[in-house]
């Protein structure tokens, strides 16, 4: 009679670990649909399994299912084993970045960046030898401090235009009726250069800085000006596959 139990039970684990086999089979072969399927075939049999709440929260972030992923690989990192709480803080950083990456709203962008940072540094608590999550610490700290700089600037050039700027004299009127046409015949360095003249000895001026950049930035495209160097952030992409 024990014989039979312990076949039995080893077939039903056997049954179990299927599933999830199959599922890595078909992560590793990128169909991260399929091996979702296969991962929540097996969850039925396992409902608190800690690999299956890892492999599907991976799943879900790998096809942009990114609040579902957060919830999986939440349950995740609550889990005793410090490896897995480790990979899964890892890939629950990826998720917030990503979901900071699509809100428009900048006050969302900037929470889910910081959350994103909190849960790589927790990630390189539970493994201090943790290269990626070191990298990518890097990476999403400057991306959240350009954001954070961006909308400070942003709000001191609303604070400046709230401000009430002085009517422009009739001398800065006709100079920049003036500068104007010459920006449409193409003159657009001494367009700026008349522009710049008149800020320093006119008080009323001060708005036609808005004018010298716009001509700035014609003068520089027309130059054949490059694009700042992007941030590398192809480190973000790296996330872990499942155990």
């Amino acid at each position: 009679m024990k014989k039979i139990f312990i076949y039995t039970l080893c077939f039903a684990m056997i049954a179990i670990a299927r599933p999830i086999n199959d599922g890595n089979d078909l992560f590793k072969k990128g169909d991260y649909a399929g091996a979702l399927k296969k991962y929540l075939e097996a969850r039925k049999s396992e409902p608190a399994n800690p690999i299956l709440f890892y492999n599907i929260g991976t799943c879900e972030y790998k096809l942009g299912k990114y609040d579902d992923a957060k919830k999986e690989l939440e349950s995740a990192v609550r889990m005793p084993d410090s490896l897995l709480a480790a990979k899964a803080a890892y890939n629950l950083a990826n998720t917030y970045f990503r979901m900071g990456e699509k809100n428009n709203e900048p006050s969302e962008r900037i929470a889910a960046w910081r959350e994103s940072i909190g849960y790589l540094k927790k990630s390189i608590d539970l493994k201090p030898d943790f290269e990626k999550a070191k990298k990518n610490v890097e990476i999403v700290q400057r991306k959240l401090k350009e954001e954070l700089d961006k909308q400070k600037d942003q709000k001191n050039k609303n604070q400046n235009q709230d401000q009430k700027q002085p009517e422009l004299s009739e001398k800065a009127k006709q100079i920049l009726a003036r500068a104007l046409q010459m920006c449409k015949d193409g003159k657009y360095a001494p367009a700026k250069a008349l522009l710049e003249n008149t800020m320093t000895e006119d008080p009323t001026a001060k708005s036609f800085s808005e004018y010298i950049q716009r001509i700035t930035d014609v003068i520089d495209i027309k130059a054949g000006r490059k694009p700042q160097s992007k941030i590398d952030q192809s480190n973000a992409d790296n996330d872990l596959g499942v155990i």
